[in-house]
Parts: structure tokens; sequence; C-alpha cells
């Protein structure tokens, strides 16, 4: 009797599990909303401190470096770069309709993340997280348009607009072929 008991037991956990499966791709689609949603506050640091949107450097150094772990990884270089060029346009596009939409003081500088020591390791450590969900995928051989369809949902849910979304899902495709 207790073994029969056992047994529906886990029978029960099994069922229970897999009604609470993720759909694939949703820890990808999880990190890209994740790292976006840093975008306001590097958006209002650049503001107040003056800084231009763009940083060519900053984006090359980003760039080569997670070239660089995606590789160590397994992943193809071609495929890292073009995902993290649609995070990147995708978060310009997000601090550039930040700014746009939003009346902040230059000088209000206090109280906003430190971009170095705060904001940056975030993105970074949010950047190696998509490293490994991006092997995990592609171990997985996850269909792109169905991994793009929850990400979609995802970047709409949050509030992104269609030109933050389409970047964002052009790189997500690029990083999974």
């Amino acid at each position: 009797m207790k073994s029969l008991l056992a047994l529906s037991l886990l029978f029960l956990a099994g069922c229970a599990n897999s009604q609470h499966r993720e759909a694939p791709g949703t820890r990808l689609a999880d990190l890209i909303v994740e790292r976006l949603s840093w975008m306001d506050e590097v958006a209002a640091i650049k503001r107040a401190r003056q800084l231009p949107i763009v940083d060519a450097k900053r984006e090359a150094e980003l760039l080569a470096a997670m070239e660089k772990q995606g590789v160590a990884a397994g992943l193809p270089a071609k495929a890292v770069r073009g995902f993290f060029l649609g995070q990147m346009d995708a978060a310009k596009e997000c601090q550039q309709r930040f700014l746009l939409n939003m009346s902040i003081p230059k000088s209000h500088a206090q109280g906003l993340p430190d971009l170095a020591t705060e904001v940056r390791p975030a993105l970074d450590r949010a950047g190696a997280q998509i490293i490994e969900a991006l092997v995990q995928a592609r171990t997985q051989k996850l269909d792109a348009q169905t991994v793009k369809i929850v990400a979609r949902a995802k970047l709409a849910k949050h509030g992104y607009a269609e030109t933050v979304i389409r970047p964002a899902l052009d790189g997500l495709v690029l990083g999974l072929h």
C-alpha cells in the first residue's frame, strides 16, 4: 500500500511539474528584458553627465568581450556578435525614447546608480547569463521563430515599443542561427 501511495505521489508531482514548464526560450527572453530594464537608468545617467547615447568605444569593447565569452562557451562568434548588436540597437532606441519622453534635469545626477560600479557590472552579469542561455537554446536546437514569439510577448508585456522590440528580436534570431 505504501508503495502505491508513493508511486501515486510521484505521478502527481510529475504531472504538476509538466504543467508548469516554461515555453522554450523563456529564460533568454527574460534576460533580454532584464538587460533592457536598465536602459532608463543608463539614459538618465548619460543625460546627467552630458554623455552621448552612442559610445562606439564601449560598444566595440562589449562586442569583443561578449564574442570572447561566447566562443569560449562554444558559440560561433558571428552568432554572438549578431545577437549583441541587436540588443545594443534595442538599448540605444530604448534610451532615446526615454530621453524624448522624460524631462530629466541635467543636474539630477544625485540618486542615480553609478554607471561604472553598479549598472555596467549588472549588464555584464546579464551578458554572461545570456551567453549561457544562448548555449542552452542552441544545444536544445530551439526553433528561432518560437523563441522570437516568446520574446516578443515578454517585451510587449513590459511595455517596450516596436522600435525597441524589432532590433532585439533581430539580434535574437541571429544569435540562434
